[in-house]
């Protein structure tokens, strides 16, 4: 899988003349529910509320890695950030490696398909709509797969106390504060449910954060074995799912962060 989509990004940056394109990434903080990007020649300051405590973004378990390439941007979730600055030919590689340099590639990659008019989206959403998601979520699944058992791979607040209203549902997240809670009527499972819960489920959504801790690859394989549909949810997964030809799901993506 990581080998497609590195050969796939060289491809694109070849065949458009972008490998001395600069970029930028860096580490969107965060502090008392408010997310902003630190102040430099780059970035302009902002800041915007998250619907709740609950989110990985504000118990400062994820942070965002945000890369700009010229007036694009594209965003990745990761725990372990690492800001980066150089050119374009020097992000494929990194795909191969660690979280944070993964992280960097695919924040690298949603910004390049952004430049080139690809995708749409790659920057995440503020305010009250990630609590929004989960009702267009739900109403997403069941128009495109009906009454369905899922299987979710990571813990969402908004999805799961949408989805928990509509299918039967089970719940996996990596972290260990999360796991054993009951959260709108469903157990936090460990990560080491996964294939579990995707053998018991029709629709496996998965957390685009599952790209760069490296768990993607066996989540998708797991799918394919035992015959359910994967889709994949949040802005990091937006220029992999192209590639990849995956189902994708993030409305309120943006293209701008301010």
């Amino acid at each position: 899988m990581y080998e497609k989509v590195f050969e796939k990004f060289r491809e694109i940056i070849e065949k458009n003349w972008l490998q001395k394109k600069e970029i930028t990434c860096e580490i969107i903080a965060e502090g008392s529910g408010k997310l902003f990007i630190p102040p430099s020649r780059d970035f302009i300051r902002q800041s915007f509320e998250l619907p709740s405590q609950e989110y990985a973004l504000a118990k400062g378990k994820e942070v965002l890695l945000r890369c700009r390439l010229e007036n694009h941007w594209g965003d990745a979730f990761t725990d372990d950030p690492k800001p980066f600055k150089g050119e374009l030919k020097d992000v494929d590689g990194l795909v191969f490696g660690n979280k944070g340099e993964k992280a960097i590639f695919f924040a690298a990659l949603n910004a390049t398909l952004s430049y080139l008019g690809l995708v749409r989206g790659t920057v995440h959403c503020r305010g009250d709509e990630p609590r929004k998601c989960g009702e267009r979520l739900a109403t997403y699944i069941m128009e495109n797969f009906g009454k369905v058992r899922i299987a979710h791979i990571g813990y969402q607040p908004g999805h799961i106390e949408a989805c928990s209203k509509y299918f039967e549902s089970f719940v996996t997240d990596l972290n260990p504060e999360n796991v054993g809670k009951v959260r709108f009527g469903r157990e936090i499972l460990d990560g080491s449910a996964n294939e579990e819960i995707i053998k018991k489920a029709n629709v496996a959504c998965i957390t685009g954060s599952a790209l760069t801790n490296g768990t993607l690859p066996e989540l998708i394989e797991w799918c394919k074995i035992y015959e359910v549909e994967p889709l994949i949810y949040g802005v990091t997964g937006v220029g992999a799912s192209k590639i990849l030809n995956l189902r994708h799901f993030c409305p309120y993506g943006r293209d701008c962060p301010f």
